[in-house]
């Protein structure tokens, strides 16, 4: 190996300190978010709620999901053993990856807390917003890809209720209810969008308008119970549905939805949130063991150039993508953080037990993947609502 002569050296650490800096600076920004969005939305933190309940989730006790609106609601159904309801959707454009299963697992969680959960596969979004060539491509990728992984990872049937869109036209007959108590300046005001935007169409207005809000609303129709306490998990940037679903829910005399707020799983390429429209960012439940092992070790880190810097200066965890995939997915604290910001680790030592923790979980997810597959049909929602054509 060659030896570095002394202005090489110099020059190493001198991007090694200056990449330092950004990193920082970009922790400092990411770490500023969150409060900043709680204050304006007016959400509530976790404290609370972690405090009393015996079990809170991991990623509850982790920090990662980190704000509530409502959230009382849900806890006194919760405490009385009364029935409540968790909504959770997401559009079939590509398999399952981390960044799914993150807002699965606290779905699961909610579950096994009581609560019945409804997943809408929403193919039509898919097909609206351009992610896929057609319907049909995207109910292929939810019958044959989605669904099996969410079965696959341990929900119980009788408390599941998933459906495509496309084929639970019952949901559209909801949207139109629903629409009857929306105005498109609502609609505009809350999404921020006008009349002319480019890439807004009819459809995605109507959708965004209609559907979700059918979504989050279904379960408090009375073919589901009628009204009841109802959660939605989601990623901050889709509080606009929460906003429009409770000014909906309270023209209805339901109960308006509450939420809990997670925070975003960083793509691999270190270019904002894991997405499957980065597929060599995003880490797919379906990825084979070589795939993982290129993408986790191509990954972007919060390291630094040289190692002896990092020993001497630590890694930035914040901003590191494999730093949230070894803790929101398989930690049970925040210990990887001090270990990683102290120096104690490196990201090739890092990266190589992500890599083990990773193919041990998607060894077993993909193991099930047949069974689920042949079980589909149990959670498969095929409810008649006629309670909205009624004369």
């Amino acid at each position: 190996m060659t030896e570095r002569q002394p202005n090489q050296q110099i020059q190493l650490e001198e991007v090694s300190r200056q990449d330092h800096l950004a990193k920082i600076a970009k922790r400092d920004d990411e770490l500023a978010y969150y409060p900043q969005k709680m204050g304006e939305l007016d959400l509530k933190p976790m404290d609370r709620f972690t405090q009393y309940h015996p079990d809170p989730s991991r990623l509850m006790g982790l920090g990662v999901t980190f704000a509530h609106r409502d959230l009382e609601s849900v806890a006194g159904a919760m405490a009385n053993n009364e029935p409540w309801a968790v909504v959770s959707g997401l559009n079939p454009s590509g398999p399952l990856h981390f960044g799914h299963k993150q807002v699965f697992d606290e779905l699961l969680w909610l579950q096994q807390q009581g609560a019945d959960v409804y997943i809408p596969i929403t193919n039509d979004e898919s097909y609206v917003v351009g992610k896929t060539k057609s319907l049909g491509e995207a109910r292929k990728i939810a019958y044959e890809s989605v669904i099996p992984s969410i079965i696959a990872m341990g929900f119980e049937p009788e408390k599941t209720h998933m459906f495509v869109d496309s084929d639970y036209p019952d949901i559209y007959n909801v949207a139109m209810d629903l629409s009857k108590q929306l105005s498109l300046n609502r609609v505009f005001g809350v999404f921020g969008f006008g009349k002319d935007e480019e890439g807004e169409n009819p459809g995605t207005v109507f959708y965004r308008g209609g559907v979700q809000i059918a979504h989050i609303l279904l379960p408090q129709y009375e073919e589901f119970g009628g009204p009841k306490p109802t959660i939605i998990p989601v990623g901050i940037d889709q509080y606009p549905y929460i906003l429009l679903a409770r000014d909906v829910a309270r023209k209805k005399t339901f109960v308006p939805p509450a939420a809990v707020f997670t925070k975003f799983a960083g793509g691999l390429d270190g270019k904002g949130k894991m997405s499957s429209t980065r597929p060599d960012g995003a880490l797919f439940l379906t990825d084979d063991p070589k795939t993982v092992q290129k993408k986790i070790r191509s990954a972007y880190t919060g390291g630094s150039v040289l190692a002896d810097f990092q020993r001497e200066h630590g890694g930035v965890p914040e901003i590191c993508p494999i730093y949230q995939l070894r803790t929101y997915h398989f930690g049970t604290d925040n210990s990887l953080a001090e270990q990683c910001s102290s120096g104690a680790i490196l990201c090739g030592e890092c990266k190589g037990q992500a890599v083990e923790e990773t193919l041990t979980y998607l060894s077993e997810h993909q193991s099930k993947l047949p069974e689920a597959l042949a079980r589909t049909g149990e959670f498969i929602l095929n409810t008649p609502i006629k309670s909205v054509l009624k004369i």
